[in-house]
């Protein structure tokens, strides 16, 4: 049986051979999961708290002490399904970077194009996915447009809500005189460890981290290692990313001037001028459910469920004289310690 290159089964092989595309916020702040076979994504939830033991009179036993509680819950996995179409006219001439004279057959070309727009839109899912850890990490829900016929109809859903509530706004906004900038991010990493949380990473956005830069007082508290004869020498690791240093607790800071269009059309910042986040690492999990499409056609045609990230398909229309090339994945970000970072307005 000859192997058909366009087959699902060989599309998944070529994806997995793919490195994905990176994403800081996603990459940063959380762990990349598994596929799972659940139609949702089932996980404990809990908020952090710190009883003490009870003081009993000698002789008379223990005090019963509760447990922390928690919440089972479940949460529906999002569909994301970006589609690149192939016509006749696409394979039928040369295409862009394709040499004048050693030009490829429509056929060369057809698989040329399959495995641009495979990458492509692996690369587009996960800008999807980045959005995804934003809405949770800065609002802590998971509020989306669903699109339907094509994208010609949006529908508002709802698929989480953690009820965050670690927000921080300073006493003096930090590009003012007076600022406390040391002190704030204290009062930012009580709140996490408060809340059983862990702090290694502070996110900001560049206007909040020239307020930080720019203030003598904070830069004497400042971690030195990053510092060579005065001057700050800060490193840019790309993607809008910054190296910035250690704080005064030997956390690692980063300034992040990343930017996506949003579902309105309009291109904005990642992160809004102001913002900082203070966390762990990999404090979110990223599950992905089952996607479950049709095969084949006429009486061949039949569902398959596959367990993975990001599933392809192939598919033609013989009435429009196209091909359509589909991704699939469904993930989801849920927080397991919805206490475990907070969101600083200093601006």
């Amino acid at each position: 049986m000859p192997f058909d290159i366009y087959s699902t089964r060989a599309q998944l092989k070529a994806l997995e051979l793919i490195p994905r595309s990176y994403s800081f916020l996603a990459d940063t702040f959380a762990m990349n999961g598994e596929a799972v076979e659940d139609d949702k994504a089932i996980y404990d939830f809990r908020k952090g708290s710190r009883r003490m033991a009870p003081f009993v009179v000698p002789g008379t036993g223990g005090v019963l002490m509760e447990r922390d509680g928690f919440e089972t819950r479940e949460i529906g996995f999002c569909r994301i399904a970006p589609e690149r179409i192939i016509t006749s006219p696409d394979i039928n001439k040369r295409g862009f970077g394709e040499d004048v004279l050693g030009a490829l057959t429509p056929e060369q070309r057809e698989k040329k194009l399959l495995a641009k727009d495979l990458v492509d839109m692996r690369a587009a899912t996960q800008r999807r996915i980045e959005w995804m850890v934003r809405s949770v990490l800065l609002n802590g829900k998971l509020d989306i447009f669903r699109y339907t016929r094509e994208g010609r109809d949006k529908q508002t859903a709802m698929i989480a809500d953690y009820k965050f509530t670690n927000f921080f706004t300073p006493a003096t906004a930090w590009d003012q005189e007076g600022a406390k900038i040391d002190y704030d991010m204290r009062k930012m990493f009580d709140l996490v460890y408060d809340g059983l949380g862990i702090v290694d990473v502070i996110v900001m956005d560049p206007d909040a981290a020239d307020a930080v830069l720019s203030n003598s007082k904070y830069i004497k508290n400042f971690d030195g290692r990053n510092i060579d004869m005065g001057k700050i020498n800060t490193r840019y690791r790309g993607q809008g990313v910054r190296f910035l240093g250690w704080n005064s607790d030997g956390v690692e800071m980063y300034s992040f001037s990343g930017k996506f269009i949003d579902d309105d059309g309009v291109t904005k910042n990642q992160l809004p001028s102001g913002t900082v986040i203070a966390g762990g690492r990999g404090m979110l999990k990223l599950p992905f459910g089952p996607v479950t499409q049709v095969e084949g056609s006429g009486s061949n045609a039949a569902h398959k469920t596959y367990i993975k990230m990001n599933v392809p398909l192939r598919y033609g229309s013989e009435e429009s004289d196209a091909i359509k090339n589909r991704l699939t994945s469904c993930p989801t970000v849920v927080p397991t310690n919805v206490d475990a970072w907070v969101v600083a307005n200093v601006l």
